[in-house]
């Protein structure tokens, strides 16, 4: 016990030396930068989904239309400074400001607030930003950086997702699922990361997110969901070519006793302006059976059981009862071409997800997988730096595992929709 109380006391005596001789050469100041994206999008749905809607919502109120055409954006002002310290260490901040264009619904505008310290050791960040997975991820290229996260199509934002449709990464901490390979179950719930030094190309990160729906929240909560996340990444030119890889796993352990593990991994291959690229991730052993089960604000299909971060089972299931399975699948792969000012690609999203359950109902028992496919190509161009023409054309399609056990009527074409989707953009840098 007394060599622990002197190590003990040795350390915080370290500490506070350090602490004490570690002074900055300049107080930090802040930066201001961002960016501006905004789309002029038409979109063309399938007509079956929207009668669906019209009847079950009794006649051609709000909530029986599907739009056709629709100004989206993104935009986000970012603030971040950083100082030196008199011992080699460099810490900084960075914060993120939603400014506008298109919503998850929420009422918290900071996208991502996090401080850093970087040494010769790497770098640790502490905050809300992507667990280390994420941070590294690899994935199909898009030459208007329209596709998969971040994309206005395959945020379904474009053509309806319908309300039975289950996408990836929809179970923890996230508004909806989202269309991507990333491991962004998470989201950008408060975490520490680690990223290390680049040796020989290779990048290792590391998270650990006490709590996976908790996001900008003090306050110690009930619903816990701690992850666990690991990533690499490696980045090689070889003559003209050039490599980018990257693979990882994050594990959630739920309140209900259930484990929910991702993989992902991705690769990159360029030369002579070409790039080829794609992305995997997989999905496994998420069944959930009772109410008190993470899944994001907005849940399943929109609706809350009043507790921030935690859905309603059973008030969402359309099935009426027993579970959900979040397991599932996804991958994408994209071909670009970029030259000058020029750069134009095509790429391609598919997910299946294992979706609603429903043990006691033989109809519904074993049913299909839900899927999501997205077909896309887009384009750019740069006026200057910093200063885009953009432009995306594609195909987005969904249907619900539960689609083809459904009798026939407005119950089963609410369950799918398709259609074709055309935008122009402009993007600015700052």
């Amino acid at each position: 016990m007394k060599k622990i109380l002197f190590a003990s006391t040795a350390l915080v005596a370290v500490g506070l030396m350090g602490a004490d001789a570690a002074q900055a050469a300049d107080p930090i100041k802040l930066s201001v930068g961002g960016f501006s994206r905004w789309w002029v999008v038409g979109a063309e749905q399938s007509s079956s989904y929207s009668d669906a809607l019209n009847a079950i919502a009794g006649g051609r109120g709000a909530a029986g239309r599907t739009n056709t055409a629709g100004i989206k954006g993104d935009n986000e002002i970012h603030f971040q400074g950083s100082t030196a310290l008199d011992n080699g260490l460099k810490v900084g901040v960075f914060v993120s400001l939603e400014a506008g264009g298109h919503t998850d619904q929420t009422t918290d505008l900071i996208d991502s607030s996090y401080a850093w310290v970087e040494g010769g050791f790497g770098k640790v960040f502490v905050g809300t930003l992507k667990n280390g997975a994420a941070l590294l991820h690899v994935s199909a290229p898009d030459a208007a950086g329209n596709f998969s996260e971040g994309g206005m199509a395959t945020g379904n934002y474009t053509i309806t997702k319908p309300g039975a449709v289950m996408g990836m990464n929809q179970r923890a901490g996230y508004s909806s699922s989202t269309n991507t390979t990333a491991i962004i179950t998470d989201n950008k719930a408060e975490k520490i990361t680690y990223v290390t030094p680049v040796f020989a190309g290779l990048t290792l990160g590391a998270t650990y997110v006490p709590t996976a729906v908790s996001e900008d929240n003090r306050a110690q909560g009930t619903a816990r969901a701690q992850a666990y996340g690991v990533g690499a990444g490696y980045t090689r030119t070889i003559g003209p070519v050039g490599l980018k890889l990257s693979a990882g796993a994050v594990q959630t352990q739920l309140s209900a006793g259930e484990t929910f593990t991702q993989y992902s991994g991705g690769t990159q291959l360029s030369y002579a302006g070409f790039t080829l690229g794609g992305s995997y991730q997989l999905a496994r052993d998420a069944i959930a059976k009772s109410g008190n089960v993470a899944n994001g604000v907005g849940g399943f299909n929109g609706i809350t059981n009043g507790t921030n971060g935690v859905v309603n089972l059973t008030t969402n299931n359309p099935l009426g009862n027993t579970k959900f399975d979040f397991g599932g699948q996804a991958y994408d792969v994209g071909l670009q071409y970029a030259t000058g000012p020029y750069a134009i690609s095509f790429a391609y999203f598919h997910s299946e997800t294992k979706g609603a359950k429903a043990d006691t109902s033989a109809l519904y028992r074993d049913h299909g997988d839900d899927t999501i496919d997205f077909y896309q190509a887009s384009g750019k161009y740069s006026l200057s730096a910093g200063i885009d023409l953009l432009a995306s054309v594609g195909y987005a399609a969904y249907e619900s595992g539960l689609y083809d056990r459904t009798p026939a009527g407005a119950t089963k074409d609410a369950l799918k929709n398709d259609g074709y989707y055309g935008m122009t953009g402009l993007s600015l840098k700052f």
